[in-house]
């Protein structure tokens, strides 16, 4: 075995590494984000699809989403001040951020102004 093919083995190990401890991560995460008090609702109630579907918009674009897309602002900001990252990705990356908190718009606009159905950020006792 040449150290060439040991230094692959070592980075193919390191990255399933991470993944399996993100995946872990996300998984452990999960039931406090299911259970943090803000949640959505389908408006005719009787959707569990639906009620999942509004559960993530309102995950999205609430106060973790926002607090995630400030950190992603941050974090391109600095690798493109510092050189690494280019400043299209970092274009890219507001854009991106643009898009998603500003989805509910754009179907609306392409619903012909339907209303929203999601009952985002009502807290149930």
């Amino acid at each position: 075995m040449t150290s060439l093919s040991k230094i692959s083995g070592t980075r193919d190990t390191l990255w399933s590494a991470f993944v399996c401890l993100a995946l872990f991560a996300a998984v452990m995460l999960a039931p406090d984000a299911a259970l943090a008090g803000q949640t959505a609702t389908a408006s005719d109630g009787q959707n569990p699809l639906g009620t999942v579907l509004c559960n993530i918009v309102s995950w999205l674009t609430g106060t973790t989403g926002r607090a995630l897309a400030t950190i992603a602002i941050v974090i391109i900001g600095i690798g493109a001040l510092m050189g690494k990252v280019s400043w299209g990705m970092a274009i890219i990356v507001a854009i991106g951020i643009a898009i998603v908190f500003g989805a509910g718009q754009i179907v609306s606009l392409l619903g012909g102004g339907a209303r929203d159905t999601c009952d985002v950020g009502t807290i149930k006792a």
